[in-house]
C-alpha cells in the first residue's frame, strides 16, 4: 500500500518535462494545432445552443481544483456576443464550489456535450457572477428564474475529437455497463455524510424541504 508521504509510491515511470511527454505522445498536426479560435463562431454557437449539457472546471490559489456538471433544457446556455456566453445557476446543493474558486481566481474551462454526437466543444475563458435581473429573466424555465448566473468571457475554443466518445459506447445502450445494486445519491448521501436515515427517509427529508425541486 502507498504511504502517506507519497502516495504514488506503487508506480514509476513519471513524466515530468515537455520533452518526455512530447516523446511519448508526438506531436499535434499543424491543422489540429491551427484549429482554436479566440471567439464562438457560427459552428461553435450552433452547437452550444443545442447542448444540454456541460461540465465547468474551476480552481482556486489553495490548489482546489473542482469540476461540476451543469445541464437544462438545450439552449440553456445563452451566447450574448461572440466572446461572451452565461449559464444559468439552478437549484443545487449550495456547495457552490465554482463561484467560490472565481471568486479567487476567474480562469474557467467549459466542456459541452451533445447526446448522440461524438464531438465535445471545449472553452477557455474568464468567468464571473452576475444577478442581472433581464439576463435571470431571460434563463427561466417552467415560469422559474434562477438567483445567479455564470457569465463567461470565451478566450479559447475548439471542437474535440470525437474518438473518446466513441471508445466509451457513451451514447450506445447495448456498450452501457450493468448498474443493477449499484448505491444511488441517497444511500451514498447517508453513507458518507453518516446520516442516521435509511435512503428511504432521507429521500423523504429532501422531499418535504423542497430540495428536489428542478429549477
Amino acid at each position: 500500500m502507498p504511504s502517506l508521504s507519497d502516495p504514488f509510491e506503487a508506480l514509476s515511470g513519471f513524466i515530468t518535462t515537455a520533452e518526455e511527454l512530447e516523446t511519448v505522445c508526438g506531436h499535434p498536426l499543424p491543422q489540429i494545432a491551427a484549429k482554436e479560435l479566440p471567439a464562438l463562431d457560427e459552428i461553435c454557437r450552433d452547437f452550444i445552443s443545442r447542448a444540454p449539457f456541460c461540465f465547468v472546471a474551476s480552481a482556486n490559489p489553495d490548489g482546489h481544483v473542482d469540476v461540476s456538471p451543469k445541464g437544462d433544457p438545450a439552449g440553456f446556455v445563452k451566447v450574448l456576443t461572440p466572446s461572451l456566453l452565461t449559464i444559468p445557476d439552478r437549484p443545487g446543493n449550495r456547495r457552490l464550489d465554482t463561484f467560490h474558486n472565481l471568486l479567487k481566481d476567474p480562469r474557467i474551462g467549459l466542456l459541452f456535450l451533445i447526446p448522440g454526437r461524438g464531438e465535445t466543444l471545449r472553452i477557455r475563458g474568464e468567468g464571473r457572477h452576475t444577478t442581472d435581473p433581464k439576463l435571470l429573466e431571460s434563463l427561466s424555465v417552467q415560469g422559474k428564474s434562477p438567483k445567479l448566473a455564470l457569465a463567461v468571457h470565451v478566450q479559447s475554443v475548439f471542437m474535440h475529437c470525437p474518438k473518446c466518445v466513441f471508445r466509451s459506447g457513451l451514447w450506445q445502450p447495448d456498450a452501457w455497463p450493468n448498474t443493477d445494486g449499484m448505491a444511488d445519491m441517497n444511500e451514498a448521501m447517508v453513507k458518507h455524510a453518516n446520516i442516521g436515515l435509511s435512503p428511504e427517509e432521507w429521500f423523504e427529508t429532501l422531499r418535504e424541504k423542497g430540495e428536489l425541486d428542478l429549477w
